[in-house]
């Protein structure tokens, strides 16, 4: 239970506050206060805690960040990625960046939850992962690595920022397509 819903209603506005807004991260489908302790007297039962179904914003199965979610999406990028650098002739950094986005494009077509922080999180990580692979793999190992002591924040700052669009655009395209598979047509 927040600490907020532990106490007795106060005249504190930052309560009621934070009362709506749970509510309303909520769905809608939490009981207020009010209603939970006021109709029957003895306060929340056990049925409206934590047994009624409502994950946690963060964790395992999180409403703003979930675990499993970004871990089905950190292995559809880095499968994209893979099969993006095997392609002929466009391989390497354009393969790549293909890879990421169409993972994300995949991932928005099938999942049927909003999940722009994992697959865009996944995707950032695989553009900084591919920068730097990609300076490690041209020439000499020393010259990469002392191109990386130089260059190596701005590297990685510049390969995620890109994977990160990559994927946010790839899952919005793809949900945006998902959309408009489930309507009807008219005519």
């Amino acid at each position: 239970m927040q600490p907020s819903k532990e106490r007795e209603s106060s005249d504190d506005p930052m309560d009621d506050l934070d009362d709506l807004l749970d509510d309303d991260l909520a769905g809608g489908e939490g009981e207020s206060e009010a209603d939970a302790g006021g109709a029957a007297g003895a306060g929340p039962t056990a049925g409206s805690e934590a047994g009624s179904g409502d994950a946690g914003r963060v964790g395992v199965s999180g409403r703003w960040f979930s675990a499993k979610a970004f871990g089905l999406a950190l292995v559809a990028v880095a499968v994209g990625v893979f099969v993006g650098g095997l392609i002929p002739l466009i391989g390497g950094t354009v393969g790549t960046a293909g890879g990421v986005f169409v993972a994300a494009f995949l991932l928005g077509l099938v999942l049927s939850a909003r999940r722009y922080v994992e697959t865009g999180t996944a995707g950032a990580a695989a553009g900084a992962a591919s920068a730097v692979t990609s300076v490690l793999g041209v020439g000499f190992l020393p010259i990469g690595i002392d191109y990386l002591s130089q260059w190596g924040l701005p590297l990685v700052a510049v390969g995620g920022g890109v994977g990160l669009v990559l994927a946010l655009l790839g899952h919005y395209f793809g949900r945006d397509l998902r959309a408009g598979l489930s309507r009807d047509v008219e005519g």
